[in-house]
């Protein structure tokens, strides 16, 4: 099994392979709206997750602006910490979701292999997605009470 790291790089005798295997890939007409449909929601998800990531980055900057230009007391101190650490692990799991996947030769040289493993992909990008912006929203209200409890003094 290749490393996380390596994956989808062919080198050598491997590169040539994978070369094959890519051209003696067809998709039956059949196969071609599943795979495009995939495809397609790999698509949709990489562009929502990179929306999220930008709006993660908002909420960090505005948090740590809050935190250094009015430093208030340990209650809303606490409630910014918790928002920029939700942001974080936020961006941390979109960056999840934006992570590169490439075919494999074996993929490719076992196609009727290739929609379940596209399918998986989709469906843990999807709950990355699902989570990081569940946590985003958290943080958004971890924010604006901190933000709150710093202006009314509570």
């Amino acid at each position: 099994m290749r490393s996380w790291l390596r994956q989808g790089i062919f080198q050598g005798p491997q590169s040539r392979a994978h070369l094959e295997a890519l051209k003696r890939l067809q998709p039956e007409p059949k196969d071609m709206y599943a795979h495009d449909y995939l495809y397609e929601c790999l698509s949709v998800l990489d562009s929502k997750a990179q929306v999220l990531l930008a709006y993660d980055g908002f909420l960090v900057a505005a948090a740590t602006v809050v935190l250094t230009v009015l430093p208030g007391d340990a209650g809303s101190t606490a409630l910014l910490v918790a928002a920029l650490v939700a942001s974080g692990l936020s961006g941390a799991l979109s960056l999840m979701v934006v992570s590169v996947h490439w075919t494999d030769t074996y993929d490719l040289e076992h196609p009727n292999e290739i929609f379940p493993r596209l399918l998986e992909v989709r469906n843990h990008r999807t709950l990355s997605y699902r989570l990081s912006w569940a946590i985003a929203q958290v943080a958004s209200l971890l924010l604006v009470c901190g933000v709150l409890v710093h202006l009314l003094g509570w």
